[in-house]
C-alpha cells in the first residue's frame, strides 16, 4: 500500500535532569499507520504489526502521578487507543472515535483502581485521518495545530479549571491554570473523578485536509516554551516532518524547557485532499 503521509516524532526528556529538568520521560506517542504501530517503550520504540488499510492514528499522551505512574499511564493510553485501528471503518469517524476514548478511558480506569487508589494519569490528543478528513479528540492540555499555506491555528482547547469555568458562566476559580482533568485519573476532583467530560464539538471535531498541510501534536514541554509565531515559522521551513520535531524540540530546549517535550508532526501528501474552503471547520482557539 502506498504511503500518503509523511510522519515525524521527536520525544525526549527536555533539559535533563542535570540542568534542572525532569529525570525520566513521561510523555508518549502513537503512530499507527498500514502494516505497523509504534509507540515509546521506555529508551526504545516498539513496533507491533498493524493491518494494511487507508487511514492513519496519531496520539500524544502527556503523564502525571510521579515519575513511573506517569510513564505507565500515558503508555496505558497510546496503546489502548491503538486498538481502534484494528477495528473495521466506521460510517461516522468522529463520533466513533468520541465513544472509544470516553469507553476506553472507563476500562482503563477500572482495571488501574482494582489496585488501589487512582493517582495516574495522562493528557490524550488523538487524530484519524481518513480521506481527506481528519478526526480528532481531546483531554488535558496536550495540543493539536494545523498549519496551512504559512497560517497556524491551534485546533484544542487546554482543559483547565478556567475553561471550564468560562464554558459554565462559573466564576473563574483559583490556579484557573490548573488541569482540570486527565484520561484515566477523570475529573482531578472537580466532579466524578471516574468520569470524563467531553463536550462535542469542543473538545472533538473534525476538518478538511489540503495538500502541504501539516499537523503538529504536540506536549507542553513544547508549546509551553515556544510560541505560535516559533511553531509556525519551524513548521514552514523544515518541511521534512522528522527533521521539523527535531529541530522543534532543539528550539524548545534552547529556550530552556524542563518538561518533557513530544513532537509529532504530519505532512499531508500532494494526493491527499482537494481545494476546498474549511474555514467553517477550522476554527482558531
Amino acid at each position: 500500500m502506498v504511503e500518503r503521509h509523511e510522519v515525524g516524532v521527536l520525544c525526549a526528556l527536555g533539559i535533563g535532569p542535570q540542568r534542572g529538568g525532569r529525570a525520566s520521560n513521561q510523555d508518549n506517542y502513537l503512530v499507527c499507520r498500514s502494516g505497523s504501530t509504534r509507540w515509546r517503550a521506555g529508551d526504545e520504540e516498539a513496533i507491533v504489526q498493524a493491518p494494511d488499510r487507508p487511514d492513519l492514528l496519531f496520539a500524544v499522551a502527556d503523564g502525571m502521578g510521579g515519575h513511573e505512574d506517569g510513564e505507565v499511564a500515558s503508555a496505558a493510553a497510546v496503546q489502548a487507543m491503538s486498538r481502534l485501528f484494528h477495528r473495521p471503518l466506521p460510517r461516522e469517524p468522529e463520533a466513533e472515535l468520541y465513544a472509544f476514548v470516553r469507553d476506553t478511558h472507563q476500562r482503563v480506569r477500572e482495571r488501574v483502581s482494582a489496585g488501589g487508589e487512582v493517582k495516574m494519569g495522562t493528557t490524550l490528543t488523538v487524530v484519524w485521518i481518513i480521506g481527506e478528513r481528519a478526526y480528532w479528540v481531546h483531554v488535558g492540555d496536550s495540543r493539536l495545530y494545523h498549519w496551512r499555506e504559512g497560517r497556524l491555528t491551534r485546533i484544542t482547547r487546554d482543559q483547565t479549571r478556567e475553561e471550564f469555568a468560562m464554558r459554565d458562566g462559573r466564576p473563574i476559580p483559583s490556579h484557573p491554570r490548573y488541569l482540570a482533568q486527565n484520561f484515566i485519573f477523570g475529573s482531578r476532583g472537580l466532579g466524578n473523578d471516574a468520569a470524563l467530560r467531553l463536550d462535542r464539538g469542543v473538545d472533538s471535531g473534525s476538518f478538511t485536509l489540503r495538500p502541504d498541510d501539516r499537523l503538529l501534536l504536540s506536549s507542553d514541554g513544547l508549546h509551553g516554551r515556544l510560541t505560535d509565531t516559533q511553531l509556525a515559522d519551524t513548521l514552514a521551513h523544515v518541511p521534512s516532518p522528522q527533521a521539523c520535531a527535531v529541530t522543534l524540540g532543539e528550539r524548545a530546549i534552547a529556550h530552556q524547557s524542563d518538561d518533557n517535550i513530544t513532537a509529532l508532526v504530519v505532512r499531508i501528501d500532494a494526493e491527499a485532499g482537494e481545494a476546498v474552503d474549511d474555514a467553517d471547520t477550522i476554527i482558531p482557539v
